[in-house]
């Protein structure tokens, strides 16, 4: 709640209905294309902070979420260029040099109802955001499977929008490792990565990458 009224949105708390489709549904309905922007950059900083607090143990506070969540929307905007330290100049100046366009997915797991969600943003070569997305899943067993399901969304959008050559980047290791790999995956996410393994064929080059 105190995330929300941080960023004037509020308002994306008063519906009622626990059912996380329809509440999706009707924040993009109600909402401006500016608010829904808004919407979807908090909810992939919060998805991101849910995995660092499963995976690693890690608590972020509210105060770093929301200047996350506020940088996402400057470089949406193209603002507050002059108030990036030395550190954020270096990172544009490389993400200039690369060759490929970046694909990063992340996942959010509900355990009661066996759902999730996965977030993706596509960044082009010169590290700007072209494309958000965000999917729903059901019948998701665990969070490694909403992880995988993440990865197959990034690839599947990755080839539907025509990228030849990619990194695919993500902050879940066990997925990532198996992706990096032709071997058969036996377990419990081996369907999912036998198709992940399938779409990558379709790229001329692709790269799997481990972020934290």
């Amino acid at each position: 709640m105190e995330i929300w009224q941080n960023i004037n949105m509020s308002w994306v708390t008063s519906y009622r209905d626990q059912n996380i489709r329809t509440w999706l549904t009707w924040v993009f309905a109600k909402g401006t294309k500016e608010q829904c922007q808004v919407f979807c950059c908090a909810l992939w900083v919060l998805w991101s902070s849910q995995n660092q607090m499963v995976h690693e143990k890690k608590l972020v506070s509210v105060r770093d979420l929301v200047q996350k969540i506020r940088t996402y929307l400057a470089e949406l905007e193209g603002v507050g260029k002059e108030k990036r330290t030395l550190k954020t100049v270096r990172i544009q100046r490389q993400r200039k040099e690369k060759t490929k366009d970046t694909i990063q997915f992340n996942a959010a797991f509900d355990a009661n109802r066996y759902r999730s969600a996965s977030g993706i943003i596509v960044r082009d070569r010169r590290g700007e955001i072209i494309v958000l997305k965000t999917t729903l899943h059901s019948n998701t067993s665990s969070s490694f499977l909403a992880e995988a399901s993440a990865c197959l969304q990034a690839i599947k959008l990755g080839t539907f929008m025509g990228l030849r050559s990619v990194t695919i980047m993500g902050d879940s290791k066990t997925v990532i490792k198996k992706c990096q790999t032709t071997d058969m995956d036996k377990s419990i996410i081996g369907p999912v990565i036998r198709d992940i393994q399938s779409y990558s064929s379709r790229f001329q080059e692709i790269i799997f990458q481990f972020i934290q």
